[in-house]
């Protein structure tokens, strides 16, 4: 499996993305990163391997739709879309910008996705014995799957159609499940997951941005530059 990651955000996170691609590329060796903007222009350097997409004009998630008015910009929803922007992408992994990595994350690709559509930690809380609710801020796609089942177009509808309070996330639980594999939480460490000693993940569901931005993790690599 290729490596290959996937960030969105409107231009008011920039600066946060920017500081999670850097903490994944300083401690990975990525064959493609795919950054899925809201201009055609990226304020920051990057490396040849990453990639820009300007998804501002999409059309999977209208104005009037049952989620284009939450909290929750398309940005989130983009990511039950993800085999139609990567047509040529076969399994991604898709990372929130409030995430830090800290460590080598190679393992998660060398994960087998036969059968599976998504992989991620599960909330504790959410969670029971028969139905798996995975945190989606750090989650494998396997876009082939997906495409094959026309999964993706069914949770589009399904968004489209109905409010939810993490519409993305949601989406991606509700309909995926029966075929969603659990990881451990030391890829997506966060205030909804079964605690661990050492992360390679760091995730900030609890914090608002000015919060997490002076967190140790952020502050260690919003200093860092890459190799572009």
């Amino acid at each position: 499996m290729d490596k290959v990651a996937v960030y969105s955000g409107t231009k008011n996170v920039y600066p946060q993305m920017y500081t999670a691609l850097k903490s994944l590329l300083i401690n990975n060796d990525m064959d493609r990163v795919y950054l899925l903007i809201e201009t055609d222009e990226f304020p920051y350097p990057v490396p040849r391997n990453v990639k820009l997409i300007n998804v501002s004009n999409q059309v999977f998630f209208p104005e009037g739709s049952a989620n284009s008015t939450s909290r929750w910009t398309y940005m989130d929803l983009i990511r039950c879309a993800l085999g139609c922007i990567l047509p040529d992408e076969h399994c991604v992994l898709w990372f929130d910008v409030d995430t830090i990595v800290d460590a080598d994350i190679s393992e998660l690709f060398t994960i087998d996705m036969t059968g599976y559509y998504f992989a991620g930690v599960p909330e504790f809380y959410k969670s029971t014995a028969f139905f798996k609710y995975i945190n989606t801020g750090v989650c494998l796609h396997n876009l082939d799957l997906l495409r094959s089942m026309q999964k993706e177009y069914e949770m589009i509808l399904f968004l489209n159609t109905f409010h939810f309070d993490y519409p993305g996330q949601d989406a991606i639980n509700l309909l995926g499940q029966g075929r969603i594999k659990t990881i451990d939480s030391e890829f997506n460490l966060n205030m909804c997951v079964n605690q661990c000693p050492r992360p390679k993940i760091i995730h900030f569901t609890d914090k608002k941005i000015e919060e997490y931005t002076q967190n140790w993790a952020y502050k260690k690599y919003e200093s860092m530059e890459l190799r572009c």
